[in-house]
């Protein structure tokens, strides 16, 4: 792979954009909980700050983020079409057609982003966890040679905890 300069990298930039580096405590790829990326004191620079994330892990960041974001929660700001419906199923069992319906609304999401040239595969396969399910998206990207896979992680439990965790209710009704 040969190194971008100048002009292709000014190019890259404007196309791919720069954003706030968000951290995910998870495992590679495990794109749950972020919380902003600072950036590391070094012997010469002692200072932290908000660090930033560009060109093609600011497009995954992008992305993931366009995914998590429920359609329509931006539209006060101007952005009606941006986000997925896929939340809408929550609370649905984890079966073939919730699934189905799942890739249904990632695609959907998906053809809003000028920056994907082509989705090369979105799959969406039940994970080990039974309200859990990953939707595996391979896309290419405008301007980049190599094609990207993400996995984002989507929880069809309603709530935080599930009925058989909640703990007993104690006491006597009134």
């Amino acid at each position: 792979m040969t190194a971008l300069r100048g002009a292709a990298v000014d190019r890259r930039l404007a196309l791919l954009g720069r954003d706030l580096a968000l951290f995910y405590p998870g495992p590679s790829g495990w794109w749950e909980d972020a919380d902003l990326a600072t950036t590391l004191p070094t012997p010469t620079v002692r200072t932290v700050d908000i660090d930033v994330v560009a060109g093609v892990n600011a497009a995954d960041q992008l992305f993931v983020n366009r995914l998590k974001t429920h359609k329509g929660e931006l539209a006060p700001l101007g952005h009606p079409e941006y986000g997925s419906r896929h939340h809408e199923l929550i609370g649905q069992p984890n079966v073939a057609r919730t699934r189905a319906l799942v890739k249904l609304h990632v695609l959907e999401c998906l053809s809003h982003e000028p920056r994907i040239t082509r989705v090369r595969r979105c799959d969406v396969v039940a994970s080990f966890r039974r309200d859990e399910v990953r939707i595996e998206i391979d896309v290419e990207i405008a301007g980049e040679p190599n094609p990207r896979l993400l996995v984002v992680p989507f929880n069809l439990a309603v709530g935080i905890e599930s009925a058989t965790e909640l703990p007993p209710v104690t006491g006597t009704p009134s």
